[in-house]
Order: C-alpha cells, then structure tokens, then sequence
C-alpha cells in the first residue's frame, strides 16, 4: 500500500470516529439543548432539501423540453429562421 492509501484509511477512520462520537451524544452533559439544536438542524437540512428537490424538478423540466426541441429541430419552417412572434398589444414592429 501506498503511503496516500494509509493516510486516506487514517483520515476516513477518524472521520468514522468522530460521526459515531457525534452521534452518541459525545458526553457532553447538555442533554436537552442539544437535542433541541440536533431537531433544528434536521429541521433546516429538511427545508434545504426540499428547496433542492424543487430546483432539480424545474431542472428536469428545462432538460426535457430542451431535448423535446432539439428533436423537433429538423421540423422548421424551409426559410430557416424563426419568426419573431407577434406583442398582444399589436402586429410585430419589425414586420410593418
């Protein structure tokens, strides 16, 4: 093993070491605030999440209908370009 393969196995122990401590309640003696404080923090990680969640879905959305375009790609008009489309207050200055 090399010497970069034992200090990863190192850090990854201590790591494990620390969370399992972390999570025994590391015999810090305040018991109830730091319950409390734990349920606030599950509580944030919740609502990140959830956030998250929100823009992964639009962006699955935008992803999907991308692709949809760019399938529908070959199916334009012969002259190429697109047409600007027209303002709900009037016909498109660009075309009178």
């Amino acid at each position: 093993m090399g010497t970069v393969t034992v200090a990863m196995i190192i850090a990854l122990g201590l790591a494990a070491k620390w969370v399992i401590g972390a999570l025994k309640g590391g015999g810090g003696g305040g018991g109830g605030y730091e319950l409390a404080s734990r349920d606030a923090q599950i509580q944030r990680l919740r609502e990140e999440m959830d956030g998250l969640h929100g823009e992964v879905r639009r962006l699955a959305e935008e992803q999907s209908f991308m692709v949809r375009l760019l399938a529908e790609g070959g199916a334009r008009p012969a002259g190429g370009a697109l047409s600007a489309p027209e303002r709900p207050d009037g016909p498109n200055p660009e075309t009178t």
